[in-house]
């Protein structure tokens, strides 16, 4: 076990050996006032432009974000962390971005102001996804040969479709679209578009024509693959 699972582990196990409601909250407490002191030590330490921890490792900041998600699933207030979450969100690494959208999706609403820093990454993940390499491929329907990752594009989909908000709606479902309806995305990936856009005109019912979409719908309920259709 890594020592990543093996510190979130023991501090799941110690929330549930607490005897009551109150020790519960008390070590939560504890754990939400160590965790800030990480996030943002004081004593000189330069945060990033962005207000994320530099010296943070990769393995600190993804078992902090996943300590602060557990202790949301429980019902507490989780108010900080919001610039550690859109760091890992930025990372090429798909094992920091996968916990980073999971935070996301979780964590924050499509109102929170910090929204705006992760539209542009957002926007690359669903139309030019990195490979697992941690390199830049661009998508097919810019031009550019290469293989693009699904699952950095379903991560991005359902985070999408989770946090709403109108204005990243506006900002996005043309993305959402064009990836439901392209040829070079996978069945997978279509699946997913397809569930995400549904929520995102159930949020904002006029966000598509009728009209204009019907000749893709058409196209769609021709697909051979069960889930797409």
């Amino acid at each position: 076990m890594s020592s990543q699972a093996r510190g979130l582990n023991n501090f799941i196990t110690d929330l549930r050996n607490a005897k009551s409601k109150e020790e519960e909250s008390s070590r939560i407490e504890v754990e939400l006032a160590k965790i800030r002191k990480k996030f943002n030590p004081g004593g000189g330490t330069k945060l990033a432009p962005d207000g994320s921890n530099p010296s943070l490792s990769s393995y600190q900041r993804k078992k902090y974000i996943w300590k602060l998600v557990y202790i949301h699933v429980l019902g507490y207030e989780v108010d900080f962390g919001h610039a550690e979450v859109l760091a890992l969100v930025r990372s090429k690494k798909y094992g920091e971005k996968s916990v980073g959208y999971v935070a996301l999706s979780l964590l924050l609403r499509g109102s929170d102001p910090v929204m705006g820093g992760v539209m542009d990454t957002l926007k690359r993940d669903l139309t030019v996804a990195p490979s697992m390499n941690g390199s830049s491929v661009k998508s097919p329907k810019k031009g550019v040969s290469g293989v693009k990752n699904d699952a950095t594009q379903c991560l991005a989909l359902c985070s999408l479709a989770n946090i709403s908000g109108l204005e990243l709606i506006q900002a996005m479902h043309v993305e959402v679209q064009h990836i439901l309806v392209s040829k070079g995305s996978t069945e997978q990936v279509k699946k997913k578009a397809a569930l995400c856009l549904l929520r995102l005109t159930r949020t904002s019912p006029n966000l598509i024509s009728g009209r204009v979409f019907a000749p893709h719908l058409a196209q769609l309920l021709r697909e051979k693959h069960l889930g797409v259709l």
